[in-house]
């Protein structure tokens, strides 16, 4: 990609061992980048390297979001090495399909501590150390379509799953807000895909096999669009989906 402004700069993906994270990564380094990779099966992350053919690079760190004092050292390790981060893309999430009524506590709570807590506290380490470096930088965020609307569906198993996209769509209102007042040169942009085709949908199985679903690689590249936006031009939000096919 010519003239792209974060050739060998350093961004790191949360859930960059599969899916959309894996794709992102990828797209990511082959843009050039230095990409730090966070998930818990870091073997995954190792794999992806076979698939750079750019000039970038992806470093695997193994890194439990949900506990705190790993994710802490992670951003620390991340300065020692690196001195600064650039880019930042909040991608791990978990889905546990259920109806509420059905739903054991323990899995609400698991739900928000991964889709919430983890990345309101990956975004404040995120911004403390991209403030500190006083350089231009770009936070993605991926939501999903159900932060905006709950469609209707034959059989629907969302428990609290969009309720905790409805937070990240108010998280991210609220730290572009703290970016402007604390006068950073920080943009933010949520990515809010409809369905995927990855593992991440397989708990829905047969209720979702027949309907159109975006590629990982396709959420990727709008990533690379939002990145690849003028200094001064801020994509907020990027809502996509798969068309149904018109023969």
């Amino acid at each position: 990609m010519e003239n792209f402004y974060w050739r060998n700069k350093v961004a790191v993906v949360t859930g960059a061992s599969v899916g959309i994270g894996a794709s992102t990564a990828v797209e990511l380094a082959n843009a050039g980048m230095q990409v730090v990779g966070l998930a818990r099966r870091v073997e995954l992350i190792r794999a992806l390297g076979e698939q750079v053919t750019g000039e970038g690079k992806i470093h695997a760190r193994q890194c439990d979001l949900s506990d705190e004092e790993q994710l802490k050292s992670t951003f620390s390790w991340i300065r020692d090495q690196f001195k600064a981060i650039h880019v930042v893309i909040c991608n791990a999430g978990i889905l546990k399909a259920n109806f509420l009524s059905e739903s054991p506590t323990k899995d609400i709570k698991e739900l928000f501590d991964t889709n919430v807590v983890a990345t309101a506290t990956c975004l404040r380490e995120a911004l403390k150390q991209m403030a500190a470096g006083g350089e231009r930088g770009h936070i993605v965020v991926m939501n999903s379509i159900l932060g905006h609307r709950i469609p209707e569906v034959p059989v629907p198993l969302f428990s609290v799953y969009p309720a905790t996209k409805h937070a990240i769509t108010a998280l991210c209102q609220t730290v572009r807000q703290e970016i402007h007042f604390l006068k950073l040169n920080i943009k933010l942009t949520s990515i809010c895909p409809g369905m995927v085709d990855t593992d991440f949908l397989s708990v829905y199985s047969q209720a979702v096999a027949e309907l159109p679903k975006l590629q990982a690689q396709d959420v990727a590249k709008a990533v690379l669009y939002a990145l690849n936006t003028p200094d001064g031009v801020q994509v907020e939000d990027i809502i996509l989906q798969q068309m149904r096919r018109v023969n």
